[in-house]
């Protein structure tokens, strides 16, 4: 988790002062990061701290708790690949709460992408996916910290990951996948999986050192979307379960299995497989 600052104690006396000034959590919080030149999800964190959830997050209140929600806003979040799975992880962590978002993707968005993906308009057609994705993170919670990288995963530099608590694994080609499973392997960081196709889709948390994905995957170079294409309703499924496996995991409350879950849309079931 990212470490909120060593002045937290300080910091948290003068939010509460300016809260029996103003009596409004959002007043305060926004005094405290003029005053104080400090990020908005730090003031934030801080007012979890105190017990008080800004409204924003008060519907996050009964199934996170105080500690929880205060623990989202100091995590550090990587998204590769922003398209149909990754558009809807990023909107649910943004809602979430989560801290620092780290965006990667080298695509730009097409028409192709119109059908599934959250961030595509015909408006955005031609631009970059991780440009249209950081305005739309600043647009709908300003408190969330994103970082964009217009890379494909396999020319990042180590140095991109330091600090990052957990990566979401949204991308459509297997070799990129089995990179990501040999970088969360190096660095020691889990990774949660999604993929889609048609109306399958599958899920499952890869701890470093599972190579989980290296047995479900095996010699296959090439998913099932490659023929079946994937419906808009998918990715969003697939994507809330992933987001739902990663707070678990950022809250604690996920214990090291190696289990991936595999979803039927077409005769709505899932089924979970042990490897």
């Amino acid at each position: 988790m990212v470490k909120i600052t060593e002045n937290e104690e300080y910091l948290s006396r003068m939010l509460k002062q300016q809260l029996e000034l103003t009596g409004v959590v959002e007043e305060a919080i926004d005094l405290l990061v003029s005053q104080e030149g400090i990020p908005k999800r730090i003031a934030e964190s801080l007012a979890c701290g105190l017990g008080i959830f800004p409204k924003r997050y008060a519907l996050n209140a009964g199934t996170f708790g105080h500690e929880g929600q205060k623990n989202l806003l100091r995590s550090k979040v990587m998204v590769v690949g922003l398209g149909g799975l990754g558009g809807h992880v990023v909107e649910q962590l943004v809602r979430c709460g989560v801290g620092i978002l780290l965006g990667v993707d080298a695509d730009l968005f097409d028409e192709t992408n119109l059908n599934r993906q959250l961030y595509s308009e015909p408006k955005t057609i031609g631009q970059r996916k991780t440009d249209v994705t950081q305005r739309r993170v600043e647009a709908t919670n300003n408190a969330v910290e994103f970082h964009s990288f217009f890379h494909r995963v396999e020319d990042l530099e180590d140095s991109v990951y330091h600090g990052v608590d957990l990566i979401f694994d949204c991308l459509d080609a297997i070799a990129f996948r089995l990179h990501l499973e040999g970088v969360g392997e190096r660095l020691d960081i889990p990774i949660v999986h999604g993929a889609i196709g048609g109306w399958y889709g599958q899920v499952a948390i890869v701890w470093p050192g599972s190579k989980l994905l290296s047995n479900v995957y095996g010699t296959k170079r090439e998913g099932i979307e490659k023929t079946l294409g994937n419906p808009p309703f998918t990715p969003a499924l697939v994507a809330t379960f992933m987001v739902s496996e990663g707070i678990k995991l950022l809250l604690g409350k996920k214990e090291k299995e190696n289990i991936v879950l595999f979803a039927d849309l077409l005769n709505n079931q899932c089924q979970y497989v042990s490897l």
